[in-house]
């Protein structure tokens, strides 16, 4: 199930790296048929992946070092920071270019680093691989932020809304949605 629901995850985020078929598909089905689509098949992949990994059975194949918990929650922090400043219009989001996608490549390699298992390296693995194919597709298509004027309230926002946003993870949130506590 976990393969099923990675291949359509995947397999709908590859549309954008190729334009024509994404033209193609708004056209045929609208914009906003188009994105409930994405959307929908987006969630099912999702949705699919996380019953998968859940079933797998727990086969270990590299400790979790000492250091790894705290180095985790830290990286975590600027992860869901970038995550945020993807969406907005600062320097964060206008220096690097692209924040969402380094977000989830830093995001897998932090798990890959903490989980040692067989289904994690399937899970985090595989998405590690599609950040970097997607860095590497946007840069080619050119795909870059659009804006030249950024705003340094933007970048101020995305830190304070990351910032809350991983202090939720940490306390509560990931416990609450995934049933595994972050390492303190």
């Amino acid at each position: 199930m976990i393969w099923l629901g990675m291949g359509l995850f995947f397999a709908i985020h590859l549309v954008p790296s190729f334009p024509d078929m994404r033209q193609d598909l708004i056209v045929r089905m609208g914009a906003k048929g188009y994105k409930a689509a994405y959307s929908l098949i987006s969630l099912t992949g999702l949705i699919l992946i996380g019953s998968g990994y859940s079933a797998m059975d727990y086969q270990e194949l590299w400790p979790t070092p000492d250091w790894a918990g705290q180095f985790s929650l830290a990286v975590m922090t600027i992860v869901i920071i970038l995550w945020v400043a993807a969406e907005l219009k600062g320097h964060i989001r206008q220096k690097i270019k692209h924040p969402m996608i380094i977000g989830v490549l830093l995001w897998a390699i932090v798990h890959l680093i903490n989980n040692g298992d067989r289904a994690s390296l399937y899970l985090f693995g595989a998405f590690g691989l599609f950040a970097v194919f997607s860095i590497i597709s946007a840069t080619r298509r050119g795909k870059l932020p659009d804006y030249a004027q950024a705003n340094t309230m933007h970048d101020v926002t995305a830190i304070l809304v990351g910032s809350v946003i991983s202090g939720i993870m940490i306390v509560w949130g990931h416990e609450f949605l995934f049933g595994v506590a972050p390492p303190f």
